[in-house]
């Protein structure tokens, strides 16, 4: 911080590299991941800077005239506005292996972006599916979980899980959040530990395949609160991200042990 102006700082991707830059642009942020099978929705908002002096453009977010192109199928599907910056259009059906553009104008430029489906980790073998746990300072009694696949191609993998429970494990912990990522990972297994889990009950566990853009984000996003960071991924004229995944899912009940009698 200098002149007592925080530095509003942009993540560029530049030969896969992130490069920042301290300099203002009032341009689009989008959110779109899209999955075999399930109709995406596509976010777009504006970056907020801390900074007194920039001038935004008047573009509503909820009146863009939207389009995603099946590039595949060569169909082209308008997307409807449904609030708060959101567009759907729910005869666009994703499917893997398709190749995918986006394209809109904002505040006169033209943003666009593609992508593909990547297909679902194949040869997936989790080594239980149930784990017991105490309300006690040791969360999990029950050994790791290990998942494996296979991924001769060296791609890339996110581990994450998510729960609609709400019985805590450890009650001394206030509204503890209910998902979790692991970081991404090149390899063919991961491990899921007693840090994971914070309730009990079903936890729905993905293996998602992602693709280097979605990398780029994730490597972007821990960057210090000292300034706002805002990452231009794969999107031509903006920042944020479109981009497909796989997902393989997978049910993990966590459940509660109690302490053996004393004999």
């Amino acid at each position: 911080m200098k002149n007592n102006l925080i530095i509003l700082s942009v993540i560029l991707l530049t030969s896969c590299e992130p490069t920042l830059l301290a300099e203002f642009e009032d341009k689009p942020v989008v959110t779109c991941y899209l999955e075999n099978e399930v109709s995406p929705v596509i976010t777009i908002s504006k970056i907020i800077s801390f900074r007194d002096d920039v001038n935004y453009s008047s573009e509503d977010i909820n009146a863009l005239s939207i389009t995603i192109t099946d590039e595949t199928s060569d169909m082209k599907y308008i997307m409807e506005p449904i609030g708060e910056g959101q567009y759907r259009n729910p005869m666009l059906i994703a499917k893997t292996g398709n190749q995918y553009s986006l394209r809109f104008i904002y505040n006169g430029d033209i943003i666009s972006s593609e992508t593909t489906i990547p297909v679902d980790a194949e040869d997936v073998v989790f080594s239980a599916t149930q784990l017991g746990a105490m309300i006690s300072t040791t969360k999990m009694k029950s050994p790791d979980i290990e998942i494996t696949w296979s991924n001769e191609n060296n791609d890339y993998y996110i581990i994450e899980g998510v729960t609609e429970s709400s019985r805590q494990i450890q009650k001394y912990e206030e509204n503890p959040a209910k998902g979790f990522q692991l970081n991404y990972t090149q390899g063919d297994k991961a491990t899921l530990s007693s840090s994971d889990f914070n309730y009990f009950g079903d936890y729905e566990i993905s293996i998602l395949r992602i693709l280097p853009e979605y990398v780029i984000m994730s490597q972007g996003s821990g960057n210090t609160s000292s300034s706002l960071v805002d990452i231009k991924g794969n999107i031509e004229g903006g920042y944020g991200l479109f981009t497909g995944v796989g997902r393989v899912k997978q049910i993990i009940n966590i459940y509660e042990e109690t302490m053996p009698s004393m004999p």
